[in-house]
């Protein structure tokens, strides 16, 4: 089951012939989305045809949604999958998430391009989220889980539940890691890789940089990770080499297929954070 970030992120296309002409993509993702959402009133970017803007006290560009992964999405995917990726997105827009609790606050990763997205959304620092660079491009996030949504972490709903900033990271990394399968040893990853699936907020595991720099020191220096998906982790150790360079097309193929990808890029770990394999 996929889950949707609120507040300024992923929505879904009609079908990839759409997807071909950016502004025909946008057209039908306001349709559908002013269907499902009728008493809020939406309207497409005038700078961005991907970009649907939510007027918000009577003035616009307070919340966006950003179409532009899933119209990258639907440009390979069938008409089914994106029919089907549509239909699951609109029964949900219009769900209202739970009020925030202590204890569905967990800890999220996204790429740089996703959190430009949000602090674009969010122009002041109350209606932004509580974030951490880990790596060239990949950021920590503090969210709260529901079953239908994962909506940010914002200030004034932690201070509503007496919480502050460092105690809603470590409240958020100690939930989130207790949902996660353990992480691999270095030794072990000498000789396979490591499949971690069908568990979500996989690429959270990456956050605990303190926990991967004792991994990354046993492992040694051709440890690698990706995460396409909130649901798949690959960790393993891999030389740089013809075979490196080969494995990088086979992940950036696997993040095009992907209804949301976290990241096309492989990682090494570097000086305590996550760098990009070059």
């Amino acid at each position: 089951m996929v889950r949707y970030l609120l507040v300024a992120i992923a929505l879904f296309a009609a079908s990839p012939a759409d997807a071909a002409d950016e502004r025909a993509f946008g057209r039908a993702m306001l349709e559908r989305m002013q269907a499902a959402m009728p008493d809020i009133e939406l309207r497409i970017d005038p700078d961005d045809p991907l970009a649907i803007q939510i007027k918000i006290d009577g003035e616009w560009g307070g919340g966006t949604f950003n179409t532009h992964r899933i119209h990258s999405y639907c440009q390979t995917a069938s008409a089914e999958e994106c029919e089907a990726a549509a239909a699951e997105f609109a029964s949900k827009i219009a769900i209202r998430p739970p009020e925030p609790a202590a204890a569905d606050l967990r800890v999220i990763v996204r790429d740089r391009e996703y959190l430009a997205y949000l602090l674009q959304a969010g122009p002041d620092a109350e209606r932004q989220p509580l974030y951490r660079a880990i790596g060239d491009d990949l950021f920590a996030i503090v969210a709260f889980d529901s079953p239908d949504a994962i909506a940010l972490a914002l200030r004034p709903q932690l201070r509503g539940l007496g919480i502050d900033d460092d105690a809603a990271w470590q409240l958020a990394a100690a939930q989130t890691k207790a949902i996660l399968p353990p992480l691999p040893s270095g030794a072990a990853l000498h000789d396979n890789a490591v499949a971690f699936q069908e568990y979500e907020y996989l690429p959270s595991m990456l956050a605990d940089t303190g926990a991967w720099r004792a991994i990354a020191a046993e492992a040694g220096p051709d440890l690698f990770v990706t995460a396409v998906s909130d649901y798949f982790v690959l960790v393993g150790t891999l030389p740089d080499g013809p075979d490196f360079d080969r494995f990088k097309q086979t992940v950036r193929d696997d993040c095009a297929a992907q209804q949301r990808c976290i990241s096309p890029n492989i990682y090494r770990f570097r000086d305590g954070r996550w760098v990009i394999a070059e």
